[in-house]
């Protein structure tokens, strides 16, 4: 009797944690017919949580169920089962800008950056808009169309510009940050999502924290967030080499530190955008960044950051020598590598010449040997500078400097001056690399934390070269590829929550970045066993594998694999997110 009662007692607590179960998952709905219903995929819905197996049932450009749906119908159906299905990856910063604002059709269709899955692209890079006002921004991606949705931003650089012209070699008065005041107010007016900076470039090197902050204030009303090419990121800033250096030199620290100041000041969510530390002089730094985070996070400034998951950086090919060795001697060189010194027609006229010149002066060839030490410090070393073009050097190309240099007895700086006198082609340096200028130690502590987003720092590539960055082809399936699957640095769950619905909070975007019912049908399906990101610095246009279907808005631009060519991308609109919260809280 005691065995029958324990029996009925087993079966009914299973009974019960059978229905318990239940309740935790998706619940069923009842059969009816989709647009698109993907069946049977591991869903990981962009919050980090683990994969579950669901249908997703999708009509026009939304989300309407996602759970378990035997008995539904549709005009597509694709089966996902084995496969993960992703949302669209947000790329917290791409320089796709420019060609998508152009009458370039077929760079509008960013064959690249949707092969690896990027659904929606954030733009202002630098603080640069490629057309003024916003309005009229928004409306050169919409005709006729884009592949991957975009955020607007203003530039600081942009309203800059606009204010103090040519200029702009200092700081700016209260009356000139009043007028820049009200034009990033337009801007948000017209619909953009915050304020993009670039304070490292001209013209927004000269800016004061004090003008970027009271910039960055305007956004807040709108629920804005600011993101910045941060003043420095590496031992200097760009403008300063050490021969010019006078006094407490800039660095990284001050960099990050300016971010966070602006956004305690503000009150705004503040990105300091595809961090690094750049340079054997500051390799480690990401430990310093780390703890002045996380202290700001604790008081609650809402500090995050972006990465493009490589230790090379920069967007082509490098030279070494800085331009001012290629000029006159005597000539300013006090904006360091940011000067535009090559712009000149009259100063670069006869590089050869000029360097003999500079090397003939014991005074000058020591500070040039010594900025030409300093950049190869600060892109990595000698042994980190791969040749990738060397028009009279072909049987040097993919080789390290420092082995060049080695093998003909000389220092990697008279090997660099031997290629500058002696090519005939390729002026003026004679060779160009593709520096590997950061240490994986930096680029993994970074990606560790839970507040760094995905990014590429790329733009749409119609024609690529050796030594191009493989970002713009491959970084989001390299996340993926290299340091879940190979290197184990993250879970696969916390790196599509990096490149979805971390990017989505940051940016504040409410229906996209998650795989929800009612949100946007913005979804990446990839087979895990298969991802790869094949593109690397002497091949950087190999499209990744496993990525098999992309869907912007309902829509497909990679089908099976292949690319459909579509544009159903949508310019983003912050005052209809504004206008949907109003309707939702009244």
């Amino acid at each position: 009797m005691t065995t029958c009662r324990h029996a009925s007692a087993v079966r009914a607590m299973r009974t019960a944690l059978l229905a318990l179960a239940l309740t935790l998952l998706p619940n069923p709905v009842t059969a009816q017919h989709f647009d698109v219903l993907i069946r049977g995929g591991q869903v990981l819905d962009g919050s980090g949580s683990p994969a579950f197996t669901a249908d997703i049932g999708i009509d026009d450009d939304r989300i309407v169920a996602i759970g378990r749906l035997p008995g539904a119908t549709a005009t597509r159906e694709i089966d996902a089962a084995g496969k993960y299905v992703v949302p669209g990856f947000i790329d917290m910063h791409s320089h796709a800008d420019r060609i998508f604002a152009s009458d370039n059709v077929e760079g509008r269709r960013a064959h690249n950056l949707v092969m690896q899955g990027i659904t929606t692209s954030v733009f202002g890079p630098d603080g640069r808009n490629p057309v003024w006002p916003i309005a009229d921004e928004m409306g050169a991606y919409r005709v006729p169309g884009v592949a991957t949705n975009v955020v607007p931003m203003v530039g600081h650089a942009t309203v800059r510009g606009m204010v103090m012209g040519d200029d702009y070699e200092r700081a700016a008065t209260e009356a000139e940050i009043a007028e820049m005041a009200e034009l990033v107010r337009s801007g948000m007016e017209d619909g953009a999502w915050g304020l993009g900076a670039g304070p490292e470039y001209r013209p927004g090197r000269f800016s004061t924290t004090g003008e970027l902050i009271a910039l960055a204030r305007e956004v807040a009303p709108y629920d804005g967030f600011y993101y910045s090419h941060q003043r420095s990121q590496s031992p200097l800033p760009l403008w300063q080499v050490p021969s010019i250096v006078d006094g407490q030199p800039l660095t990284g620290t001050d960099g990050m530190r300016e971010t966070i100041e602006i956004g305690r000041a503000t009150g705004i969510r503040v990105v300091g955008t595809h961090i690094k530390a750049k340079g054997t002089d500051t390799w480690g730094h990401s430990a310093t960044d780390v703890l002045l985070i996380e202290a700001a996070r604790r008081e609650g400034v809402q500090v995050y950051l972006d990465q493009y998951p490589y230790e090379t950086f920069g967007g082509g090919p490098v030279d070494v020598i800085p331009d001012w060795g290629y000029a006159p001697p005597g000539t300013d060189r006090s904006g360091g590598l940011d000067a535009p010194i090559w712009r000149d027609a009259d100063l670069m006229s006869d590089p050869k010449g000029n360097l003999r010149a500079n090397l003939a002066d014991p005074v000058t060839a020591a500070e040039l040997e010594r900025d030409t030490e300093y950049i190869l410090r600060l892109q990595g070393g000698a042994d980190r500078h791969i040749v990738v073009e060397a028009p009279d050097y072909p049987e040097t190309v993919g080789r390290h400097l420092a082995e060049v240099a080695a093998e003909a007895g000389r220092t990697p700086f008279e090997q660099l001056v031997v290629f500058a006198l002696e090519s005939t082609r390729l002026q003026p340096a004679g060779v160009r690399f593709r520096p590997v200028a950061g240490h994986r130690f930096d680029v993994e502590n970074y990606m560790r934390q839970e507040y760094t987003a995905t990014s590429t720092d790329g733009f749409v590539s119609l024609q690529t070269r050796p030594g191009q960055h493989p970002r713009s082809y491959g970084a989001f399936t390299r996340k993926i590829a290299h340091y879940v699957k190979e290197r184990g640095i993250i879970t696969l769950p916390f790196a599509i929550r990096s490149s979805t619905g971390l990017p989505a909070q940051i940016v504040g975007l409410r229906d996209r970045g998650y795989l929800r019912e009612g949100y946007k049908a913005d979804i990446v399906v990839f087979d895990y066993d298969d991802i790869t990101s094949p593109a690397t610095i002497m091949e950087p246009d190999l499209y990744p594998d496993g990525i098999e279907y992309v869907m912007v808005n309902g829509r497909f631009t990679v089908d099976g694999g292949a690319l459909t060519g579509a544009l159903p991308g949508a310019v983003l609109d912050r005052r209809e997110r504004d206008a949907r919260t109003r309707g939702v809280s009244e």
